[in-house]
C-alpha cells in the first residue's frame, strides 16, 4: 500500500480498537488496543494502516515527497474530543468565585443576574471580531492540551441576532482553525432579563423564530436545552426539543445537574444524542438510559 505520512517507533500506540458500533460501555472500556513500538501510515489525510513499525515498514511504500516521523518512544493516541463546550462569548465571571466560596448556590447567583447572564450581557456588546479572537485563543489551548474535535455551543446571545451571532463566529472558526468543531444550538440556555416576567413568551420566540431561523442557516446540527429548576422547566424543554427534533436537529440536554427535575428521562424519551451534568440524577434516570445513549458527567 501506498502511503504519504509514516508515523514510527511510537513507545505505545493507542488504538482504541474495537468491534463495537456504539460508544464503549462497561467491559469494552477496556478495550483500548495498546500496540508497542508502533506506527501509523496515512494517505491524504486518512489512515489507512496502523501496526508494529517493523511490520508498516515493510508493507508501506512512501510515496515521493512523504512524511516520516519519528516518535522517538512517545506515545501515540488519538485526538481528543470534547463533546460539551462553549467556545464563542465574551467576559469572564470570576468574581463570582468569591460567592461560590461562601457557599452561594448557582442558581441564586443566577436568580441575582450572574452566571450565564453576566456572560450574556458580555456577549451581548462584543463584536463579531472579539468573539472570533476570544474562541481563536480558547482553541490554541485546546489543541495544546490535545483536543482535536470539539462541540461547540451557542447560549450567550438569547436573542435571534445574538446566537445567530455566535453561531456564525463558530462557523468561521472551524472554517479556519485546525479544531473541528461541531455546533450546538443553546438558546435555551437561560431565561434572559427581559422575559423574568414571562419565561413562556420566551419559549414560544424560541420556537417560533430561533429554530426556524437556525435550521434554514444550517449553523448548527444539535440543539440542546438547559432543563433545570428556575431555569426551564420538564414541559418546557419538551416543547423546544421536540420542535427542534421535528426540524431535524439531534437533540442534547444539560439535565438534572442541579435538582433531580426529570432531564435524563426527557432525554431517553425524546432520544437525545446525550444528557449532560446529571450529578443528581434519580435511580430511574439511570435505568431509563443504561442503554440509550452517551451520558456526559461533568461536575462543577
Amino acid at each position: 500500500m501506498k502511503a504519504d505520512f509514516l508515523l514510527i517507533n511510537a513507545g505505545q500506540l493507542v488504538t482504541v480498537a474495537g468491534n463495537s458500533d456504539h460508544p464503549k460501555r462497561r467491559e469494552e472500556l477496556s478495550e483500548i488496543g495498546v500496540i508497542t513500538d508502533g506506527a501509523v501510515a496515512a494517505r491524504d489525510g486518512n489512515v489507512i494502516a496502523v501496526g508494529s513499525t517493523a511490520d508498516l515498514q515493510k508493507s508501506v511504500e512512501l510515496e515521493e515527497g512523504a512524511v516520516v516521523i519519528d516518535a522517538q518512544g512517545k506515545v501515540v493516541l488519538p485526538g481528543l474530543v470534547d463533546p460539551h463546550t462553549h467556545v464563542v462569548f465574551a467576559g469572564s465571571r470570576e468574581h463570582e468565585l468569591e460567592m461560590k466560596i461562601q457557599g452561594v448556590p448557582y442558581l441564586e447567583i443566577l436568580a441575582r443576574g450572574g452566571g450565564i447572564l453576566d456572560t450574556v450581557r458580555s456577549t451581548r456588546a462584543a463584536s463579531r471580531e472579539e468573539l472570533y479572537q476570544a474562541g481563536e485563543k480558547y482553541l490554541d489551548e485546546m489543541l495544546a492540551q490535545g483536543t482535536t474535535t470539539a462541540e461547540a455551543k451557542s447560549g450567550y446571545g438569547l436573542t435571534l441576532d445574538d446566537e445567530l451571532k455566535t453561531l456564525e463566529v463558530t462557523r468561521d472558526l472551524q472554517e479556519a482553525h485546525p479544531v473541528d468543531l461541531v455546533s450546538t444550538f443553546l438558546g435555551a440556555h437561560a431565561i434572559p432579563e427581559e422575559y423574568k416576567e414571562n419565561p413562556d413568551d420566551f419559549v414560544e420566540l424560541i420556537i417560533q423564530e430561533m429554530l426556524p431561523a437556525v435550521a434554514r442557516s444550517g449553523l448548527a446540527r444539535f440543539c440542546d436545552v438547559f432543563c433545570e429548576d428556575g431555569v426551564f422547566s420538564v414541559e418546557q424543554s419538551r416543547r423546544i426539543l421536540s420542535e427542534a427534533k421535528r426540524l431535524g436537529f439531534e437533540l442534547k440536554i444539560h439535565a438534572d445537574e442541579m435538582v433531580p427535575l426529570g432531564g435524563a428521562e426527557l432525554a431517553a424519551e425524546l432520544g437525545a444524542v446525550s444528557a449532560d451534568h446529571l450529578m443528581v440524577i434519580s435511580d430511574q434516570g439511570i435505568s431509563r438510559n443504561s442503554s440509550q445513549y452517551c451520558s456526559q458527567f461533568r461536575p462543577t
